[in-house]
């Protein structure tokens, strides 16, 4: 082969790669230039790192998250997300689990946890903010905290907002659940510094003042065939007249802050064993709505132990002295 026809075939393989390669180079160009856009048109201006989402109390996984540090007005900057009306805070982890609906914090303590609410009271016993079905012993979060079932979550929240919780976290390897701090609420000095619930739903804010914490079973055999069915949603303001006198019947100490049959409240509730193992029993926190006007502040000379509080039929039966409120009415709940 000669010089020149060596000299055409080196050329015509020149060409072909610069036309291979420049084909890539356009091609790569397109893309980058094609997610450019789609980034510009999806980021924010000035992306905002995510805090660790706190479920169920404690911080795993780098997910959307809410603190609550002071209640702030109704009209906080809302924006419409997956049909319903989010508030900017809650919008990241609502996208993370759409049965999300609100934030409990309660200053002064480790509650400061995402609510779930499910088609059931079961669900969330077992199945945490993730849908990961656990255990006591996972060695993460035990279920998460849920509204009851048949509370109303939307602007007309439900005369007793119930909120159920494990308390799991004794064992070794067993992570502290989160209303386990609800424990620290039998001591009427920790009532004092911190009576205050802080509930956000979806697009508001709500501040509850400490009423009551009392126990109460779950089992009618316990308690002279009644039990006392204080996590009822919607009692009207008349029905709500019996439901404050069992509630003050069973507090562990007066508060000195009033409770009216036309006040809304919230209700924590979660396991306790004062009264044995084979006694099923709830430790119950209940706020009732701030007043308008009134101060977050509580009056420290009003709050008394109350020795004689009522307890369970078996527990006067083991101590072997008389139930003081053996023949009292038994209220029964409802929207009459």
């Amino acid at each position: 082969m000669d010089k020149k026809k060596i000299l055409i075939s080196v050329c015509s393989v020149l060409a072909v790669l610069t036309l291979v390669f420049g084909s890539l180079a356009v091609t790569n160009l397109i893309k980058d230039t094609a997610a450019t856009q789609t980034q510009a048109e999806t980021s924010p201006e000035e992306p905002v790192p995510l805090p660790a989402l706190k479920a169920n109390g404690i911080t795993e996984y780098n997910a959307a998250a809410k603190q609550l540090s002071a209640v702030q007005s109704n009209s906080q900057k809302a924006e419409t997300f997956d049909g319903k009306t989010v508030s900017e805070d809650l919008k990241q982890a609502y996208s993370i689990n759409n049965n999300l609906v609100g934030w409990l914090t309660i200053p002064g303590t480790e509650i400061d946890t995402a609510i779930l609410q499910g088609k059931d009271n079961d669900h969330y016993l077992k199945y945490d903010f993730y849908e990961r079905y656990t255990t006591e012993t996972t060695g993460t979060n035990y279920g998460n905290l849920y509204l009851d079932y048949r509370c109303s979550n939307t602007d007309d929240l439900s005369k007793n907002m119930v909120i159920h919780g494990h308390t799991t976290g004794r064992a070794s390897g067993v992570p502290k659940q989160a209303f386990r701090s609800l424990y620290e609420y039998k001591d009427m000095n920790h009532f004092i510094e911190n009576p205050i619930i802080r509930y956000q739903t979806l697009n508001g804010e709500y501040t509850y003042k400490i009423c009551a914490v009392f126990l109460s079973t779950t089992q009618r055999a316990d308690d002279n065939g009644y039990m006392f069915n204080y996590i009822y949603p919607d009692m009207s303001d008349n029905n709500m007249v019996g439901y404050i006198e069992q509630v003050q019947q069973r507090m562990l100490y007066e508060t000195g802050v009033s409770l009216e049959p036309t006040d809304k409240v919230i209700t924590l509730s979660t396991c306790i064993y004062d009264y044995g193992k084979n006694v099923d029993t709830r430790l119950v926190v209940v706020g009732r709505l701030l007043h308008e006007g009134e101060s977050e502040e509580i009056d420290a000379s009003l709050v008394k132990d109350n020795p004689d509080y009522r307890r369970p039929q078996v527990w006067y039966n083991s101590k072997g002295v008389a139930n003081p409120y053996k023949n009292t009415d038994a209220w029964v709940p409802s929207y009459e």
